[in-house]
Parts: structure tokens; C-alpha cells; sequence
């Protein structure tokens, strides 16, 4: 089975709701033309470690605030010499930079990139174009949850991540719901305060209705529906559509918002009392002021979907690049630098929470392990039959 996730979703994710934290300054980055990029370059043929990694990533603002404020600084500093050159593009330019490590590989020439994150490990890893991962090269992979190896055939790891949860208005809902079932009842005991937005518009909405048709879904299915595509599978999500159906009556207004960030208005003006967000999103949210502190943040059972951003490293570059790349891997994993991370990024840490320096551990509480996303193609047909037979 193949592995077809682009995790468009997830980029537009990043730093899209909420209050953007501000420019940064680009002295450190390397803004590169991509889709003008050579398909390979020259490395250095010594054994001993290169002066410098290129590193290809893309997103928002808020992901270049992360090289430029900590992973960038922080990896300099703790080693001496060692430099990070920064490839910066668009969600769309992912394509590109996919396509000049396949074709290196294809051609037998080195690729232009030491390590890639984002998305491009999400296509890379399935395609057999990264390195294995291994405890040897990375001690603190013992850290990470197997589970979230599996997307990209333990090609790759979690750099950071986010997860769909439930936001609600304490001063109204004193226990929220704790299964996906009480919160369809509630839902339909409180008609008008629940919100999720168009599956087409947004992962929090997304995450929503994969986790009521995964629920009428055997757990086989939903891995082949995460880990492949199936069409002849989406039988399945028949009972999860019909719930989905009775429930519009009774969500707020009857429609749906076509933005994460709209439902995170609705919680903020107070016109819904629950609604699903993306953990990063809703905590930015909480931190700069747009959500009032009555509103919490819960996980529900069977959790909602969500997952990382991987970080992995090309097969096509010597061997004393892929020794740095992973020296540089690795260290991201610590605990420190995981915290430091989630300071600035809001999203959830890539190794286990509780690994996490315990001045962060408190802010995830409540957070159950997410189930893995449908495909992407699985989330196209998701979104089209929600269209068709829901929205």
C-alpha cells in the first residue's frame, strides 16, 4: 500500500489563525527561488563533517520565526562552526523540492538538500527517497511514539506537530463532553452553540468528521483509509454521513464557517460554546488575547485526528552530510529544544509530552494521542461526500 498524504491542510495551519506573530528579520535565511533550483549540487567529498546544512522547510511566517528565533541560533551556538543554510518556500513550491530529490535519486546525483521538513518528507519517506531511521543515528528517538513513524515508513520524525480538540466556554459547559457520543448529544441537547467549519476549508473541520465516520468505522479500515487509498472503503462512512446529516439543524446557524479561524470568532464572541479547533491555533489564540481564558481545551474519545510535521534527511547526499544532518536531528529532539519549540510555535512537542521540560507538560494536559489523518486522497473523498450529502 502506498502512502499518497500532502499535507496541505496542516500548512495552511501553521500560523493561519490567530493574531501572526510579527516579521522576522531574514538575515539568516536564504529566501531561494525554488522552482528555479538545480536538481542537484556538488558536496564536499571528505569524510570529515561539513561546515554547513541546507535545509529546505516552508510555511508561514510563523515557521520561518522558528528557524530564526531558536532552531537556527540555538544549533550554531551548540555547535561551534557548524552553519544552516535555510531554503524557505511557499506550501506550493513542496512539489517542486519532492520532485529534485526524486530526480537526483533517479539520476544518481546528489540532491540539493540535507534535510527537508513540512511536507515533503509526508511524499519522500513512503517513496523510499530518505534515509531509515534508526536509534543509532538518533539516540533520542526512543522519545518518539512508534505510532507516528508509521505515515512515513520510519523515513522520517516529528519535528513538532498539532491535533483537533474540542474549545469550550467553561462558564457555560461546567463538564464538557469526554466521548465523541456525549458530544452529539450535547450538540443536539444545545442547538446553535456547536461549531465546525467546512471540511474543504479547514483541517479543525476535517478532523470533526473523520472522527464521527471513523467511530462507525472498523479500525482496520480507518488504517488503510490513513496509511493508502481505497475508494471501495468509503462505504464505511455511510452511518458517520447520516449522523453527520442530523446534526446541521443544530450546529450554529445551520452552516458552516469556511475557516478554522471563523469557528475561533464564534467561541470568542461568544455566539457558540463548543466548537473543534486545532490545538496550535486555539492556544495562539488563548496566549494573545483573541479567546477569552474561560475558554478551555479538552481531547475527546476516539480523539480527533492530527499529526507532525516530519523532518527527515535525502538518501542522495555522502555520507558526512547525512552524519551532521542527524547530529542536527537529533539535538532538535531534546527536551530543551522541544520546549523551546513549542514556546514559539504553540503546537504540540515531537517527542512524548512527557519528556518535555515540566514547565510545558502542564499545557498539553488533557491531550490524548490523536488518531493518524486519512490520506489525502481519502480527505478529498471525505470532503466531497460531506459536500454532497451533509453540507
Amino acid at each position: 500500500m502506498t502512502t499518497t498524504r500532502i499535507m496541505t491542510r496542516r500548512s495552511s495551519r501553521w500560523g493561519a489563525g490567530g493574531a501572526l506573530v510579527g516579521m522576522v528579520a531574514m538575515a539568516a535565511l536564504v529566501v531561494a527561488p525554488i522552482s528555479g533550483a538545480a536538481p542537484s549540487k556538488d558536496h564536499a567529498s571528505s569524510t570529515a563533517l561539513p561546515s554547513t546544512l541546507t535545509i529546505y522547510s516552508s510555511g508561514t511566517v510563523n515557521v520561518q520565526n522558528e528557524w530564526q528565533k531558536v532552531l537556527i541560533p540555538d544549533f550554531e551556538k551548540a555547535y561551534p562552526g557548524k552553519k544552516i543554510k535555510l531554503v524557505f518556500g511557499t506550501t506550493g513550491e513542496t512539489t517542486v523540492v519532492y520532485d529534485d530529490i526524486a530526480a537526483a535519486a533517479k539520476a544518481g546525483k546528489d540532491t540539493q538538500f540535507d534535510v527537508v521538513t513540512g511536507s515533503v518528507p509526508a511524499e519522500a519517506g513512503p517513496a523510499n527517497l530518505l534515509v531509515k531511521v534508526n536509534s543509532k543515528e538518533l539516540p533520542n528517538l526512543d522519545d518518539i511514539r512508534a505510532s507516528t513513524l508509521t505515515a512515513v515508513d520510519g523515513e522520517a520524525v516529528p519535528l513538532r506537530g498539532s491535533q483537533v480538540l474540542i474549545a469550550y466556554n467553561s462558564t457555560v459547559v461546567k463538564n464538557p463532553p469526554k466521548t465523541l457520543a456525549a458530544l452529539i448529544k450535547w450538540i443536539k441537547a444545545n442547538p446553535g452553540k456547536f461549531s465546525y467549519c467546512n471540511p474543504s476549508d479547514g483541517g479543525s473541520g476535517e478532523g470533526f468528521v473523520q472522527d464521527v465516520l471513523s467511530s462507525y468505522t472498523p479500525a482496520s479500515v480507518n488504517t488503510k483509509l490513513a496509511l493508502g487509498y481505497d475508494p471501495s472503503l468509503e462505504s464505511y462512512w455511510d452511518k458517520g454521513l447520516s449522523v453527520l446529516k442530523s446534526l446541521t439543524p443544530d450546529v450554529f446557524q445551520g452552516q458552516y464557517p469556511t475557516s478554522n479561524t471563523a469557528v475561533l470568532t464564534e467561541l470568542g464572541s461568544g455566539a457558540i460554546d463548543i466548537g473543534s479547533v486545532w490545538s496550535d491555533e486555539a492556544t495562539e489564540a488563548l496566549d494573545d488575547g483573541q479567546l477569552p481564558k474561560t475558554v478551555k481545551l479538552a481531547g475527546i474519545s476516539p480523539p480527533m485526528p492530527g499529526g507532525p510535521d516530519y523532518i527527515g534527511v535525502p538518501k542522495n547526499i555522502p555520507a558526512s552530510y547525512q552524519k551532521l544532518a542527524f547530529e542536527f536531528i537529533n539535538w532538535t529532539l531534546t527536551p530543551q529544544v522541544q520546549g523551546d519549540i513549542v514556546g514559539v510555535m504553540y503546537g504540540t512537542p515531537g517527542i512524548e509530552i512527557k519528556d518535555l521540560p515540566a514547565a510545558y507538560q502542564s499545557r498539553f494536559a488533557g491531550y490524548p494521542p490523536p488518531q493518524l489523518p486519512y490520506s489525502s486522497k481519502s480527505e478529498s473523498d471525505m470532503a466531497r461526500d460531506w459536500t454532497s450529502q451533509v453540507g
